[in-house]
């Protein structure tokens, strides 16, 4: 499914990534590392956002040869998201939606299920971080990409809401065929029993904690 070639990153001479080769089949992973590993500047370079040296391929769609296609497969929140502070949630999602090709169906369940009801007409602005949290889940999941990268998807998430990110991240990935690959430095994604299979970043590269992968 994703196949990291001679990748790598560095900022001035400091080598914040350096991973000859990894190929990950479907799955959900979780990726780990401390503080300042460089987790967060490897799952933006997956999901197209910061330049590299090497390769990235995404069923066999490569983002150097073809962005565009590339790009159209990977959806995205980041850990902390910010959105423009005069639309409304409902607005921006509708954006998406059109984007993503999703039916009105899907949207109103999933903001159900977040409990973005009552403010989802209100402006971005007015909503708390756990508000534009939500927000930012809700986007990502919409449609059917065949990559899902979420960093720090759980932070600033009351312990419900955790539950309904796996709940959909489960559902999605057996009956749609999503794949996931999340960011964290808690022990949250194990608690919850989302992740099927462990990677962690250490000195610049990656360690497959499960030698199937």
């Amino acid at each position: 499914m994703l196949e990291l070639t001679s990748l790598k990153k560095q900022y001035h001479s400091n080598t914040i990534i350096d991973i000859p080769h990894l190929k990950l089949e479907a799955g959900i992973y979780w990726l780990r590392g401390a503080n300042g590993t460089g987790k967060t500047t490897l799952l933006k370079m997956i999901a197209a956002l910061l330049p590299f040296e090497g390769d990235i391929t995404l069923n066999n769609i490569s983002l150097k040869k073809n962005p565009l296609i590339y790009r159209q497969q990977v959806s995205w929140a980041e850990a902390e998201p910010l959105f423009p502070a005069f639309m409304t949630g409902k607005d921006l999602i509708y954006l998406y939606r059109k984007v993503r090709r999703s039916a009105p169906e899907e949207v109103n369940t999933l903001i159900e299920l977040f409990g973005m009801t009552a403010y989802i007409n209100e402006a971005i602005g007015t909503y708390s971080a756990g508000m534009t949290k939500k927000l930012s889940l809700v986007l990502a999941l919409l449609g059917n990409p065949p990559l899902v990268v979420l960093d720090e998807p759980l932070i600033t998430l009351d312990a419900n809401t955790i539950h309904t990110v796996s709940d959909i991240i489960l559902e999605k990935h057996k009956t749609m065929g999503s794949n996931f690959l999340m960011s964290s430095h808690q022990n949250l994604l194990e608690q919850i029993a989302i992740a099927d299979k462990r990677l962690t970043i250490y000195n610049s590269t990656i360690v497959a904690d499960e030698p199937s992968i």
